[in-house]
């Protein structure tokens, strides 16, 4: 099997449509699937397996597992593989969509599977269905399980390492599904309850003896015997009358037959007689037709002349009769020429007509125009009108605006004029706080003198008016305070004022411009009204565009009715123009066939004259009646004969007749018949005596057999049962080498594994190595047969396959593994797979023991086999031209890459 194509969808890590074509790698490759751990690479060998088998690679993982997580919910999800075997191209598809039922909204998926066959360059359906029919047919044409697919296309090389090291029951377990070794443990298992059915056969042997006993009537084997003896004597006696009743019988079978016989002969001579005489009765009429015979032949030479001149007369009339039809053919042509020449002249009225109605045409096509025209103008009117109104709301918006702008302007001005009189105010104002503050200064200083102590002013001990606190400092703060605040704010209120202003100036040209605008549209109107009351005016009664319309499809119509019947008149004119001259050269063809045909008549008859006087026969003579055609001709010769023929037959068989029955005498027939009836009667009568004792003789003869054998099987029965107890103990596993049955049958099939692997071992070795079975008996009750070990042809010796390095039990593995790919496929009818599939294992390896495993793969490609290597190593990526690159997209599904290197 070699791939030829792969497609998957939302398979695995794959989310797209992903297609690989391995024809891209040329022809039996060496590859490299390389890619980054869990990119996807091992799920390109799910896909061919699954497209196979519905599973993937060891039937571990089915739809719900390998459909890949973020596909969208009405993602199909799909493999289509290509492959081709024995020089056959074969295509598995499988797909699973998924879909919402109606109603409840539960999630159901839909599969569908499908094989196709190469056929004369397209896909024959090879079967379409269930699951484990296409899986069925998968494996009737590769002839592997999908367990042996997986063991045999794809080496993992950790499981044949683990198969290479484990014991002889573990191997026992990995090849018992490989090999389906399983029935030959069923087999030892029958023999354990074979041993148990056989006491309790005996018991059964023993009541069936005793019952053939009763049945006869007798009590031991010998009675049965001596009855059987007695019987047996009564039916040779009872034979020997009925053979000689049937001898008898036979010798009057034999006297009847020559009796009828003989009579038979007589019989037929008197046939024969009377054949002959009703032959004779007929010579007379059987003249009469040779005669006949003989006229017909004179006649004969004259036949072709008569057909040649009675078909010269029918081809003659035929002629006649289409000269005249033809001179009918012109008349009538010439007829119809005329009258349609008659109506050309209304032809041409029709056409003269048609200038008139392109004129009319042309002034309603002005009319037309003039009417789009004014429609235009009304349309502006009304577009006119809705611009009006928006100026007018634009006018009305402008006028609003200045007013408040006005307003607001005036408003500055009062603020401003009032802010310049506070600051004005202001100097004064910071004058007389200052002034206030200190009588309050003082006032508070008064607050704390005393009598008698000095004053911290003046230094007086005497305070006869301290000074009182003032209650106008509070108001002369707030003054200054509104008046400080005024000025601060007259700045921004003098730019806001400046923007009011600006704001008026706009709104104030926005209305003047809208004012513009108004008069604009308004003499516009003015303009429009007037050209549409002159578009009017031209219009006349033509006002409505709907009507021009109309009258314009009228003169089309009227135009092109006039063009069409002066057409018809001119075609019809030159038609009969043409149909006359045809049927005048018609009438010539036909003249000159009526004139040849008169001739060849007159030479027929001329022919036909001279062929009646060569032959004797005069032209009033009734020739006609005489002739006959060649096939009367041949069936009147062949009566003749056959009249001499039968004539010469009867005298013949009267004559022969005569001799055989000369001197013998009619025999009586009704006597011998009496005579064999009472044999067969007597024959009969022996036969039933018999039959009655050849049945009883029968059954004691049977009874006796089968009490004999039922004696023979009894004996046989305990040597049976030893034999099988033993047997079923030796296949067990207890016998010397403690091996069972069916571990033994995997050893014959190891050693056929061991065979063909140790062909590449010897090779990845350089024939140091060589795999074979441990053949010591093993201690205790531990099971042996499969153990393996390992030859060094350096030392001469065998030893574990465990002292073998990790780069020596790499190429051992992969030994084991080419050997067991190739027994299965022998075991499996012989279905040669060109393809393998290394999954990992070569990154613990040197340098030498990979050169060695490269050029071991190198020589399975010479041998025809396409070798595909999945790693993530780095080294081989050198050393390996053709690969395929697995990445990752941004929606984070996995990508393929064909790169040569």
């Amino acid at each position: 099997m070699k791939p030829v194509t792969l497609t998957m969808q939302a398979f695995g890590s794959y989310l797209k449509r992903t297609e690989l074509d391995f024809r891209l790698l040329g022809d039996n490759p060496i590859f490299l699937i390389t890619g980054a751990t869990g990119g996807g690479k091992t799920t390109i060998l799910d896909a061919m397996c699954f497209a196979l088998y519905c599973k993937a690679t060891g039937g571990r993982r089915s739809w719900d597992s390998m459909r890949c997580a973020a596909a969208p919910q009405g993602a199909e999800t799909m493999v289509d593989f290509v492959f081709q075997l024995s020089g056959e191209t074969y295509r598995f598809t499988r797909a699973q969509s998924q879909y919402k039922a109606r109603g409840t909204g539960v999630l159901k998926t839909k599969e569908t599977h499908a094989c196709y066959r190469m056929e004369n360059g397209e896909w024959s359906l090879l079967l379409a269905g269930a699951e484990s029919r296409v899986r069925e047919k998968a494996e009737e044409i590769l002839g592997l399980t999908c367990e042996q697919f997986s063991q045999v296309i794809v080496l993992p090389q950790g499981d044949f390492l683990k198969l290479l090291l484990s014991s002889s029951r573990e191997k026992a377990q990995m090849f018992q599904t490989l090999f389906a070794t399983g029935r030959w443990e069923q087999a030892v298992h029958n023999l354990k309850e074979m041993a148990a059915r056989l006491g309790k056969e005996a018991g059964e042997l023993e009541a069936a003896k005793r019952s053939i006993l009763e049945r006869e009537g007798v009590e031991t084997l010998p009675l049965l015997e001596e009855r059987e003896a007695v019987l047996r004597e009564e039916l040779a006696k009872a034979k020997a009358a009925q053979l000689a009743a049937s001898v008898a019988l036979q010798k009057q079978n034999g006297a009847l037959r020559a009796a009828e016989a003989l009579a038979e002969q007589f019989t037929a001579l008197e046939r024969q007689k009377i054949q002959a005489h009703a032959l004779e009765q007929q010579r007379e009429d059987q003249e009469k037709k040779r005669q006949k015979l003989a006229l017909a032949r004179r006649a004969a030479g004259v036949y072709p002349y008569f057909t040649a001149y009675r078909s010269a007369q029918k081809d003659l009339l035929t002629k006649r009769q289409a000269y005249t039809d033809a001179k009918q053919q012109l008349a009538k042509a010439e007829a119809e020429q005329n009258a349609a020449q008659k109506q050309l002249p209304l032809a041409e009225r029709y056409r003269a007509g048609l200038s008139e109605l392109a004129k009319e045409e042309e002034r309603l096509q002005g009319f037309r125009e003039n009417a789009c025209k004014r429609q235009e103008l009304r349309e502006k009117q009304k577009e006119l009108a809705q611009r009006f109104v928006l100026l007018e709301k634009q006018r009305k918006e402008a006028q609003e605006r200045l007013k408040t702008a006005d307003r607001q302007v005036a408003d500055g001005n009062a603020y401003i004029e009032n802010a310049l009189q506070q600051s004005a105010l202001l100097p004064k104002l910071l004058e007389d706080v200052q002034g206030l503050i200190k009588e309050d200064a003082a006032a508070s200083l008064a607050t704390q003198l005393q009598q008698g102590i000095p004053c911290p002013v003046c230094g007086s001990v005497q305070h006869p008016r301290p000074a009182q606190r003032s209650t106008r400092l509070q108001e002369a703060q707030n003054a200054l305070q509104q008046a400080q605040k005024a000025a601060s704010l007259l700045e921004s209120a003098q730019k806001r004022l400046q923007e009011r202003r600006a704001q008026r100036e706009q709104a104030q040209g926005d209305l003047s411009r809208c004012n513009e605008k108004i008069a604009f549209l308004r003499s516009e109107q003015q303009t429009q009204a007037s050209l549409e009351q002159e578009l009017s005016d031209k219009l006349g009664e033509w006002r409505e565009l709907s009507a021009i319309e109309r009258r314009v499809t009228e003169v089309r119509n009227l135009a092109k009715k006039n063009a069409d019947l002066a057409r018809q008149i001119e075609e019809h004119a030159n038609i009969s123009k043409r149909a006359a001259a045809a049927a005048e050269a018609v009438l010539e063809s036909a003249e000159q066939a009526y004139r040849e045909a008169k001739e060849a008549e007159a030479v027929a008859a001329k022919q036909l004259q001279q062929a009646l006087a060569d032959s004797g026969l005069g032209r009033d003579d009734d020739y006609a009646a005489m002739m006959l055609s060649p096939e009367q001709l041949e069936a009147l010769e062949r009566a003749l004969q056959a009249y001499d023929a039968a004539v010469e037959s009867v005298r013949q068989q009267v004559k022969r007749l005569n001799q055989e029955l000369e001197g013998k005498d009619r025999p009586d027939v009704d006597a011998e018949r009496t005579k064999q009836s009472q044999a067969q009667e007597a024959a009969e009568q022996a036969a039933q005596a018999v039959g009655k004792l050849e049945q009883t003789a029968l059954a004691a003869k049977d009874s006796l057999e089968r009490l004999q054998k039922l004696e023979e099987k009894g004996k046989k029965l305990e040597e049976k049962y030893g034999r099988t107890s033993r047997l079923s103990a030796l296949l067990s596993g207890k016998n010397l080498r403690k091996v069972p049955l069916h571990q033994f049958v995997l050893g014959v099939m190891l050693d056929d594994i061991l065979s063909s692997a140790n062909q590449f071992f010897a090779t990845l070795s350089s024939g140091r190595y060589s795999l074979s079975r441990v053949t010591a008996i093993t201690s205790g009750n531990a099971l042996g047969g499969l153990d393996l070990e390992v030859f060094d042809a350096y030392t001469g010796g065998a030893r574990a396959v465990e002292t073998l390095s990790g780069g020596e039990l790499f190429l051992a593995s992969l030994s084991l593994a080419f050997g067991l790919s190739d027994v299965v496929q022998s075991y499996s009818g012989g279905v040669h797979l060109d393809s393998l599939f290394i999954d990992e294992g070569f990154g613990s390896l040197d340098q030498e023991t990979l050169d060695t495993a490269m050029k071991a793969l190198g020589q399975l490609q010479q041998m025809g086999r396409t070798v595909g290597i999945i790693s993530h190593v780095s080294e081989l990526k050198s050393r390996i031209a053709s690969q395929i690159v697995v990445g990752k997209d941004r929606e984070g599904g996995s990508t393929v890459v064909f790169r040569s290197v």
